[in-house]
């Protein structure tokens, strides 16, 4: 130990089960969220939406690369066709062979 208790304890000693027993107490289950919020920041605290900002106010979407105004969906996550498209300047929806679509 750093310093020795008030009763001259200066070392524990413990049989190896016994020391991974007291180990695997301190390990935290898992999906357990290791941050405790308490006061006004807990969950269900009465002052809790004067502190903490609400969500972002919705603001008109912008035009996407084809002039068409993107949906919901396609603002959180564009598709992969979209994506070669607005990187690589690849369209994967028109042959370079036959032309065809």
């Amino acid at each position: 130990m750093k310093t020795p208790y008030r009763d001259g304890t200066t070392h524990v000693v413990m049989a190896p089960l016994e020391f991974l027993q007291r180990l695997a107490a301190l390990v935290p289950r898992p999906r357990l969220h290791l941050i405790r919020f308490h006061g006004v920041l807990a969950p269900n605290a009465a002052l809790r939406p004067q502190i903490v900002p609400g969500p972002p106010d919705q603001v008109s979407a912008p035009a996407g690369a084809d002039g068409e105004t993107p949906s919901a969906s396609t603002r959180a996550r564009l598709s992969w066709a979209q994506l070669l498209k607005r990187v690589f300047g690849i369209d994967i929806a028109f042959c370079s062979h036959c032309g065809g679509a």
